[in-house]
């Protein structure tokens, strides 16, 4: 063992789990820039792509490409340039699909975070999670723009049996990017304040193979792994579960 990663480490792990190929992709800046409006900030970027082998590969990794090069270029403040840079990613998956028509219909989900000092930020489209583990306690701060909430809700008020919640189109996407009008977008009104030894976790929704109770277990042994190592672990237990059609997964890690 390494010991506890310092405060601004980060840790990416990915794993293809039964799928043919890696349709997620990610990219970490930091700090963003040496000087200027975005120096000493942290850029956290992560896509799950769809729409079939070359098409969810190509969707993921160009909207990480494009937001992430359209925030580092952007001097506006934090919550309008990850607006502006969301808007330029989806701009430039319409460009690819009207190249290349063999490209229609797919798109992608997105989780877009600066850390700014001690201030989270962020904007995601779909249901990729962005959680905040403190105190070994998991705490998801974005949107889920699955079925799975509405679902949900529909439990709560007595509309669905608990059964319900297994529907086969609980997966289902409310709003993605696919280079046409995003249905829904989260960019957070407030930043979230970090605190130290906070590990912020953002992840493709292969890693929902673990409950968020199994997550914050593994994630308390940041106190006595490195960043990389938690992250490889985190990715291992999911591969080990052996669900049979287990989606990619991919995670960012974070420490405060």
């Amino acid at each position: 063992m390494t010991g506890s990663a310092p405060p601004g480490a980060v840790a990416t792990a990915q794993i293809v789990g039964a799928r043919d190929q890696q349709e997620d992709s990610l990219a970490v800046y930091g700090p963003v820039a040496d000087t200027g409006p975005r120096a000493d900030e942290v850029l956290l970027v992560l896509a799950d792509g769809m729409g079939g082998h070359a098409g969810g590969e190509v969707a993921s990794r160009l909207v990480v490409e494009r937001f992430s090069s359209a925030y580092r270029d952007s001097t506006a403040v934090v919550f309008e340039a990850l607006r502006a840079s969301l808007g330029l990613a989806n701009e430039a998956l319409a460009g690819a699909v009207s190249g290349n028509p063999r490209l229609g219909g797919m798109g992608t989900t997105l989780v877009g975070c600066v850390v700014q000092e001690n201030s989270l930020y962020w904007i995601s489209v779909g249901d990729s999670p962005l959680w905040v583990c403190r105190g070994g306690a998991l705490q998801r701060l974005n949107a889920d723009h699955s079925m799975v909430p509405l679902l949900e809700q529909m439990v709560r008020v007595g509309g669905l049996t608990r059964e319900g919640l297994t529907d086969p189109h609980r997966s289902l996407l409310r709003s993605a990017l696919t280079g046409k009008t995003v249905a829904l977008v989260d960019l957070c009104d407030q930043p979230f304040r970090l605190e130290a030894g906070d590990i912020v976790m953002l992840a493709s929704d292969g890693i929902e193979t673990l409950a968020e109770d199994e997550l914050a277990v593994l994630l308390q042994d940041a106190d006595v792994l490195s960043l990389d190592e938690l992250a490889g672990k985190l990715l291992a237990v999911v591969k080990a579960a052996g669900r049979p059609y287990q989606d990619n997964a991919s995670v960012i890690l974070y420490r405060s």
